[in-house]
């Protein structure tokens, strides 16, 4: 009967793992999809809406049941700001604004965020009160505006004129972000020169990325295109040569050792582990790498000790769980590890659901 039970069991492990394996590359395949892009600020966010061009009309409703139609407000300058509830520089987008609306907000400027891909109001009026927005977030239910703009990467922020046509945008967030868009709001209101703009945001250039710097996201950037082609071994050269230009790229070191780990060698994947939590203490990440390899060398105590901080400290612990669940199931804990991976799977459930 134990024997029964001990088949059983490992049944049981094999179809969590398969079913884990299922989610993990669809979620991983939507996340590589929305962070592939080029630098923050640099690329085209709006496929199906050319500059100069009139901007698509919506009615939407708010959180609070309030319709708003975009050609309502003709005659003023809009901010329109796509963004997901649950992604960091989302999030900071929205804080920026909170400040540019703030200041202009008497003379003209109108802020909507937009939220797609999201059909809880719920958790988007927590985040409001959480951020004090005075600005309304609108619901994309049925995500026609996203795909009536063509839109493919988030936060993403589109300037509309008075006359209601595409005049800028700013993709994704950088460090530069609030000063950009309160600049370009100011010129669209007449309350700053183009020259003024120009001069300012080429100043904040040279502050803020150095010309190594900017070769090295793009030497990222190229090595992703690469991996999410499914060339690893071609992206390895572009991340060596990120790194080269600026050593403290966290980014460029975690895909370093994914790559290296996959092919089995340990000793340089930990290396770059271990140079990203140099980088960030708090990488998760990293811990979960350093993890995983010390998991491919047989050190189950080690990794068991690494992961389980990982655990504690990362607010998406799935991965470390995933990792966590192989230790127990090397050291032959299979109802443990079943346990294990059973958590991990719920949360990568709830991941998944959250992002639809």
């Amino acid at each position: 009967m134990q024997s029964d039970r001990n088949v059983g069991n490992r049944r049981n492990l094999r179809l969590f793992m398969a079913q884990w394996l299922r989610l993990l590359t669809m979620v991983t395949a939507v996340s590589a999809a929305l962070f592939l892009l080029s630098p923050a600020g640099e690329s085209d966010a709006f496929r199906n809406v050319e500059k100069g061009g009139e901007v698509p009309d919506f009615t939407l409703s708010d959180i609070a049941g309030q319709s708003h139609t975009l050609s309502a407000q003709r005659g003023k300058v809009v901010i329109l700001c796509f963004v997901k509830e649950d992604q960091d520089r989302s999030i900071k987008a929205l804080n920026g604004l909170t400040r540019v609306h703030g200041i202009l907000k008497d003379s003209g400027l109108v802020v909507y965020a937009v939220a797609s891909k999201t059909e809880d109001p719920a958790s988007l009026e927590a985040l409001r009160e959480k951020l004090d927005l005075q600005y309304p977030i609108l619901l994309d239910r049925d995500q026609k505006i996203y795909g009536e703009y063509g839109l493919f990467t988030f936060p993403a922020t589109m300037f509309v004129d008075r006359e209601g046509r595409f005049a800028f945008e700013y993709s994704s967030y950088g460090s530069d972000y609030e000063q950009t868009v309160t600049d370009k709001a100011k010129v669209m209101l007449g309350l700053m020169s183009e020259d003024d703009f120009s001069k300012t945001a080429e100043k904040t250039e040279i502050e803020e990325l150095s010309p190594e710097a900017k070769e090295a996201q793009r030497s990222l950037q190229m090595a992703k295109v690469l991996l999410d082609r499914g060339f690893g071994t071609k992206a390895m050269p572009k991340i060596e040569k990120a790194l080269e230009l600026d050593p403290t790229l966290l980014e460029a070191r975690l895909l370093a050792g994914e790559i290296l780990l996959e092919a089995g060698n340990h000793q340089d994947a930990r290396a770059h582990f271990e140079k990203a939590l140099e980088i960030n203490p708090k990488s998760n990440e990293a811990r979960v790498g350093i993890g995983a390899v010390l998991v491919a060398e047989g050190d189950l105590d080690g990794a068991e000790a690494e992961l389980q901080k990982a655990v504690m400290l990362n607010p998406d612990p799935a991965p470390a769980l995933y990792q966590l669940g192989q230790v127990y199931e090397k050291k032959g804990d299979i109802q443990k590890a079943m346990e294990t991976y059973r958590d991990g799977l719920e949360k990568l459930l709830k991941k998944s659901s959250k992002g639809k």
